[in-house]
């Protein structure tokens, strides 16, 4: 994540297509990761979702419709969108040598919090010290679109479906088709038949597992299961109505 947002001098944030980059660690944006997972360790997931929630009481102090941060290897971003603003107020924090985001995250959030504190210590109403510094960060040229989290639905499999994918050579996309299930499994098993077959020199037990998997995923097939998620593509986004953090796309 950490290579895939680049910031132009308008301050307008570039999202690159998720598919053209190496897995990253969604906390610090190492490539140092293993396969198949989402972060580099436990400690750094559970350090980005501490400061995460600890921003939540900034957000809620600044009416925070929703919000999104992001990462480069010079900034930390955090663009916030009320509920009574149509501008994105950005607050940037400058990255510190070895520090890992969430640190600067977390200064991000301090400073900021610091800032409102001696405006209400100085007789400034809490209100206006959070309309002040939402004010005094408004970036006009970025559409308030870009913060609102995107609906993603996927497909719900239970981990016997997943190892029968397995068996028939399968892979999630391939019944991406909400008409394609069926014809997808069958297809697979017919063409895995041919090579498991007893009668064609397969092995007999290989071949109870192909219909075992076939059998169960067209039980799936009949009545296909979905999960979806609120999220946004290369960046965490925030949520104001339900007071939750979301993992990019």
């Amino acid at each position: 994540m950490g290579n895939s947002i680049e910031q132009t001098p308008g301050n307008t944030v570039i999202r690159y297509p998720k598919r053209t980059k190496p897995p990253r660690c969604l906390s610090c944006g190492t490539d140092k990761i293993k396969p198949g997972r989402r972060y580099c360790s436990k400690e750094c997931r559970q350090q980005i979702s501490w400061v995460l929630s600890l921003s939540k009481g900034l957000l809620m102090t600044f009416s925070a419709r929703y919000a999104a941060f992001s990462f480069t290897r010079e900034h930390v971003i955090l663009d916030i969108l009320p509920f009574w603003s149509k501008e994105i107020s950005r607050f940037i924090c400058n990255r510190t040598p070895k520090n890992k985001p969430a640190a600067d995250l977390k200064n991000l959030i301090l400073k900021s919090g610091k800032e409102w504190h001696h405006l209400v210590n100085n007789k400034t109403s809490k209100s206006f010290a959070s309309l002040y510094l939402l004010e005094k960060n408004h970036k006009k040229n970025i559409d308030p679109e870009s913060v609102k989290p995107l609906m993603k639905t996927h497909l719900r499999l239970s981990k016997i479906e997943k190892k029968c994918l397995k068996i028939l050579q399968l892979d999630r996309k391939d019944l991406a088709s909400d008409d394609g299930h069926m014809r997808k499994i069958k297809s697979a098993y017919k063409r895995m038949a041919k090579l498991y077959h007893p009668d064609m020199g397969g092995d007999e037990e290989r071949f109870k597992q192909l219909n075992e998997a076939h059998k169960q995923m067209i039980l799936w097939a009949e009545n296909p299961q979905y999960a979806s998620r609120k999220a946004l593509p290369d960046c965490w986004s925030y949520d104001g109505s339900t007071n939750r953090w979301s993992p990019p796309l």
